[in-house]
């Protein structure tokens, strides 16, 4: 049963939108990140920018400024910041209330992991830590 709601997720995935994904083209951990994502069925547009527009990119998503990280993935108009682990992306998707999720930058994302934990930021700004 677990195998049939995985390839269930995986379908979903694959047909789901797309997520624009905002990095420094210099930073290694990033694309070993969206590859990993992108193995798992999810859809990334690569969109390598400067720092100075990455910021303004965080800016108009309004990404608490703690949790900025090396990259910023957006889905209709949601934030995904850093290495967020696929359950948090999955959370972000499905529940409307949630405005963006947030992996602070650790020793996983450097070599291109998730991190262990994330935060869920709802939309009235309340901030849940998780732990998968």
């Amino acid at each position: 049963m677990r195998v049939f709601y995985f390839l269930l997720l995986l379908i979903s995935i694959a047909f789901s939108a797309e997520i624009r994904a905002y990095y420094n083209p210099g930073c290694g951990c990033c694309e070993s990140y969206f590859s990993k994502l992108e193995r798992m069925g999810y859809r990334i547009k690569r969109i390598p920018v400067d720092s100075s527009k990455l910021d303004s990119i965080k800016d108009s998503l309004v990404v608490p400024l703690e949790m900025r990280s090396c990259h910023t993935m957006e889905y209709q108009g949601r934030f995904i910041e850093g290495h967020v682990h696929p359950k948090g992306i999955e959370r972000l998707i499905k529940d409307e209330k949630v405005k963006g999720v947030a992996a602070p930058h650790g020793l996983k994302s450097a070599r291109g992991g998730f991190e262990s934990r994330y935060f869920v930021v709802n939309r009235d700004n309340r901030i849940k830590e998780v732990k998968p």
